[in-house]
């Protein structure tokens, strides 16, 4: 008797909650390279300004996350399943799954529970756990959302990914002497944290019409102690 009562609180519980299911989410990999120059374009940089400044990388793409268009509030249930989030437009949440239903479920922030998600980008009425255990009984009946027409977005999320090689860099422009045109070369982390060890000085002639440094070919147009004018050729 007591196992069948246990089966039958079992089904009662199963039947009143909203299951969620884990889901992967297809990602793409993403160049990115930012320059603060075009080869081929006259340029002009004064002395301490970058000649060239470069951050190049590969990011990581997916579509794992919503975004609110609208201001809103979500409340509702007790005790362990009380929830009682203000919404602001622009707000993130990340996917967690999916529910029974076949729609997204995302991440209540500072909460163990979830919300699902249709696809005209409204709340389906679903909330839950993980576990069905944990799960408010009743799904989503206990909770209401304001405005009722609340709309979401499904959104990208870019990560970096520095583990594949980067570069980050600048050519700072830092005169022009007796002793030539002076230029200095510096290596910065993927968080933009200066490499001591990656700094160099150059000089180079004073009549110097091209300049090549590691990958850079740089035609100087007009250099004097205050600017240069110049265009890069290659990168």
């Amino acid at each position: 008797m007591k196992t069948i009562i246990i089966a039958a609180l079992y089904l009662l519980l199963a039947g009143c909650t909203t299951a969620m299911h884990n889901t992967s989410t297809q990602s793409n990999i993403n160049d990115v390279d930012f320059k603060n120059y075009t080869v081929g374009q006259t340029q002009k940089a004064y002395v301490g300004d970058q000649i060239i400044a470069r951050k190049s990388y590969q990011e990581i793409v997916r579509k794992n996350q919503y975004q609110a268009l609208n201001d809103f509030v979500f409340k509702g249930g007790l005790g362990t399943v009380a929830i009682h989030l203000n919404g602001s437009y622009g707000d993130i949440f990340r996917i967690a799954g999916q529910n029974e239903n076949g729609n997204k479920v995302v991440h209540i922030p500072h909460s163990h529970l979830m919300f699902g998600i249709d696809s005209d980008g409204k709340w389906d009425g679903t909330v839950m756990a993980r576990s069905f255990w944990n799960s408010p009984v009743g799904s989503g009946s206990q909770y209401s959302i304001e405005p009722s027409d609340t709309t979401f977005r499904l959104v990208e999320s870019r990560v970096p990914y520095s583990e594949a090689g980067y570069l980050n860099h600048e050519i700072i422009f830092t005169g022009l002497g007796a002793n030539g045109l002076s230029i200095l070369y510096r290596e910065y982390t993927f968080e933009d944290m200066a490499r001591t060890a990656y700094k160099q000085e150059l000089i180079y002639p004073r009549n110097s019409r091209k300049i090549r440094f590691k990958n850079y070919d740089i035609e100087i147009i007009s250099a004097n102690a205050s600017e240069i004018v110049y265009k890069v050729i290659s990168d």
